[in-house]
């Protein structure tokens, strides 16, 4: 399984190869970056790059490989980049919390000045609806380059990690840059807040990590069978999941 600090230092990789070439070229335009972003994912396959639509909605750009991640042609992304869009493709029970993720960064973007804008990186975690109509579990990286004598270019990167590690909710993660060291400044989980466990509900989840059957848990909470039948059921419906193992996995 992939470890997330592995997937960050994997987005490192392409962010810091961007600002690289962008120093070294001393690119003062945004055409000259595009032209670059065109040839990563030739560098980068697993990897789709795009102008963020909300920033830049004159500027519609994604790169080649996108078919192969999304499922939809580039022209297609391009079209529906946009806010209203983008949450047509997102998996029902993952919107609200997605738009409150949103609304997180955006304010959190606000106090900050944009020429430090470059210095922070978030990363959104939720789930999107394939061509095929399969949902993958996307990681959606947000960066900055900043660019000499233009204004700031904010771009995304994408990744479909679903079979790399368990979904376990939406989720926001913000991160800022000083002197090469990347440090997690804050993250925030919706459903987290919005669905705390119980004192019993924690008890079970615990006792479920350790393998423990039904007749197990209920003898060691001196409870009825059906009593812990009832309350994964519930829990259940609480975090609109299908089965034990989700529930363990957006519980975490």
């Amino acid at each position: 399984m992939l470890k997330e600090s592995v997937l960050l230092r994997a987005s490192e990789r392409i962010t810091y190869y961007i600002e690289n070439y962008v120093n070294a070229a001393g690119a003062e335009r945004k055409e000259e970056v595009l032209e670059m972003f065109d040839k990563m994912h030739q560098l980068f396959p697993h990897w789709v790059i795009m102008t963020c639509p909300m920033m830049h909605p004159d500027i519609k750009y994604t790169s080649k490989n996108a078919p192969f991640l999304f499922g939809y042609s580039g022209d297609y992304m391009i079209r529906n980049a946009g806010i209203d869009k983008l949450f047509s493709h997102i998996h029902d029970a993952d919107q609200q919390d997605l738009y409150d993720c949103f609304s997180v960064i955006h304010d959190q973007y606000e106090s900050i000045m944009p020429e430090d804008h470059h210095k922070y990186r978030s990363i959104f975690h939720y789930r999107f609806k394939k061509s095929n109509g399969q949902y993958m579990y996307l990681y959606d990286e947000k960066a900055t380059l900043q660019l000499r004598g233009s204004d700031n270019l904010y771009y995304v990167l994408f990744r479909d990690v679903t079979a790399e590690r368990p979904f376990t909710g939406v989720k926001v993660e913000l991160f800022k840059q000083e002197e090469q060291v990347l440090t997690k400044i804050r993250e925030y989980k919706p459903a987290a807040q919005r669905n705390a466990l119980s004192k019993r509900e924690q008890e079970l989840v615990n006792l479920m990590r350790q393998g423990l059957s039904t007749k197990e848990i209920a003898w060691y909470l001196n409870i009825s069978q059906n009593t812990v039948r009832n309350i994964k059921s519930k829990m259940f419906e609480k975090y609109n999941v299908n089965n034990s193992i989700e529930l363990l996995n957006m519980t975490i």
